[in-house]
């Protein structure tokens, strides 16, 4: 019997513009999650129930990815000959290297494990998208997909520009494809890590604007003051909007179970080698190493790369953290103007 899978529906809405939902926006995601072995799943038909399945080639895929990281983490740990002119910059480079692989390592054994609640983050996704647009808040999913594809495209096109400037310096090309594995590895990671935050702020971000819309708040929410519950319909909209941001904590609590590997590998690895660099840096002014074997193209390229990731990362954790708690305490206003025993009810449970 001939095991149907769901990729016929999903990839066919890579292609349908104007984007209806999450689910339209998903495939390329998928894609990358599945090549890089963070997500060695299949679909089954109905790809909008949550329902996957593990097929060989789900199989395979992982078990090559594993292969290759053990490899590139033996190589470029062990194997490696010195080929910079700076001691702490090589050391720095190991460290990146092990920092890396051993993460990756880790991470793809774990998403392995999980695969087939991965989806389920999305599936959950749409859900609170479903419960926003009930309130006629609706995200345009054509400029998100459209975003995502153009932050993608300059995330990978910025490590394939580093990987360019060192093969311009006659590395081994051993050595060329480890690094080349490791930036991608670091690049991918820090993509997916963003995007599950960004999938988790964009939905709270929208909740605070039902939020000033049906309370018909002005100016700054979080500096609004106290909110008067007036009648059954605004009791139920409160209800609802708790009910969603209870949705979203658990979307944000389930999003770093699944990719909070991913956030600790891009942020590692690249807070390694911004601690070498700094440190060779300072050599530098100190007379202590040459000033051309730390200020070159690629050391200084791969700086801004990973300077960039740790950044990114740390802003956008703030800025969902700051999101939350603007709702919080909305919410507590709202609930300090009513008596209604469910809604105190519904806040505990909270």
């Amino acid at each position: 019997m001939k095991v149907t899978t769901g990729h016929q529906e999903l990839f066919s809405s890579l292609w349908c513009f104007p984007k209806r939902d999450v689910f339209d926006c998903v495939p390329l995601h998928y894609l990358i999650l599945k090549m890089s072995g963070m997500g060695c799943i299949t679909p089954r038909p109905g790809i909008r129930n949550g329902s996957t399945m593990t097929t060989l080639l789900d199989v395979g895929i992982f078990v090559l990815n594993l292969i290759l990281a053990v490899s590139m983490m033996v190589y470029g740990t062990f194997i490696t000959q010195r080929h910079l002119q700076s001691p702490i910059m090589f050391i720095g480079l190991k460290m990146v290297n092990f920092t890396c692989y051993a993460s990756t390592i880790y991470g793809l054994i774990s998403c392995f494990i999980n695969r087939h609640e991965i989806w389920k983050f999305y599936n959950e996704a749409h859900a609170v998208d479903a419960m926003l647009e009930a309130l006629g808040e609706r995200t345009d999913f054509t400029r998100s997909f459209v975003l995502f594809v153009l932050y993608y495209g300059v995330a990978m096109g910025s490590c394939f520009l580093v990987i360019a400037v060192m093969y311009s310096e006659n590395i081994p090309w051993m050595l060329l494809l480890n690094l080349g594995y490791s930036y991608f590895s670091l690049t991918t990671f820090h993509i997916v890590s963003l995007t599950c935050m960004d999938v988790v702020w964009v939905r709270n971000v929208r909740l605070n604007k039902v939020f000033k819309k049906q309370f018909s708040l002005e100016g700054s929410i979080a500096d609004a003051p106290a909110l008067t519950v007036c009648g059954p319909k605004q009791a139920l909209v409160l209800r609802q909007i708790m009910q969603i941001f209870d949705n979203i904590s658990d979307l944000a609590d389930k999003g770093s179970f699944y990719y909070g590997i991913q956030i600790m590998v891009s942020v590692a690895g690249s807070f390694v080698y911004l601690l070498f660099y700094t440190f060779a840096f300072t050599l530098v002014i100190r007379s202590v190493l040459p000033f051309e074997s730390v200020f070159n193209a690629g050391p200084i390229l791969s700086y801004l790369m990973f300077a960039y990731c740790v950044f990114i990362v740390a802003f956008f954790g703030n800025a969902l953290k700051q999101q939350g708690k603007i709702t919080a305490q909305l919410i507590d206003k709202a609930i300090n103007s009513t008596n209604n025993a469910e809604i105190i009810e519904m806040v505990s449970s909270l």
